[in-house]
């Protein structure tokens, strides 16, 4: 009897044990989810950090968010801030974009004028001057006298004129044709006149 009363004792701790190293196959191994999780956060971690990069011709790298190429400008952001800025594309030889494409603005560096340049810039108000010829931009030029009633028309047209080839000498144009002049002379306000042109490039 004491026999048998012994070998139950013994099954019962046997079952126990072997029950205690069943892993059932339906059973999740979470520490393996838990490493795939890890692995997916550091490559879409690394995938938000990448960005554009810009080259230009002096050997300049710039990494970027570009926003857009307009005319002459290339608008960019600085990654993590909204913040727009510009410069001038023909400074850039390519852009590597985030996504694998490469474009080429330019493959060789253009001749940028300088703004000292402004006296080369002609200014013409006969559209004959401008045909055939590349348009540039739209520009707007204003001059203000003073409430002393020195200025002239004449004096601030000039001075407006000056304005003008300035700016147009910023978007490396050659010619600014003159569309459209407003001035105001009326007795007790300041005397202005604002020029509304059409840069243009020969090339």
């Amino acid at each position: 009897m004491k026999r048998l009363i012994f070998i139950l004792i013994s099954f019962f701790w046997i079952s126990i044990y072997v029950d205690a190293q069943v892993i059932y196959p339906d059973q999740n191994d979470s520490t393996n989810q838990n490493q795939v999780s890890e692995k997916d956060t550091s490559k879409s971690s690394v995938t938000t950090k990448k960005s554009d990069v810009i080259f230009q011709h002096d050997g300049t790298k710039m990494f970027v968010d570009v926003k857009r190429i307009y005319l002459n400008d290339l608008y960019y952001s600085l990654p993590g801030d909204s913040k727009v800025n510009k410069m001038d594309q023909r400074l850039v030889h390519k852009i590597e974009y985030k996504s694998g494409k490469v474009e080429v603005l330019n493959e060789t560096a253009p001749d940028v004028r300088e703004v000292g340049d402004y006296r080369k810039v002609k200014v013409t108000e006969d559209p004959d001057d401008v045909e055939g010829l590349i348009e540039v931009a739209k520009l707007e030029a204003k001059s203000e006298g003073s409430d002393k009633g020195y200025a002239t028309p004449k004096s601030l047209e000039r001075t407006a004129i000056i304005v003008l080839r300035r700016k147009a000498a910023l978007v490396n144009a050659d010619i600014v044709l003159i569309i459209e002049k407003k001035s105001n002379v009326a007795f007790g306000e300041i005397p202005a006149t604002t020029l509304y042109g059409i840069a243009y490039s020969y090339r």
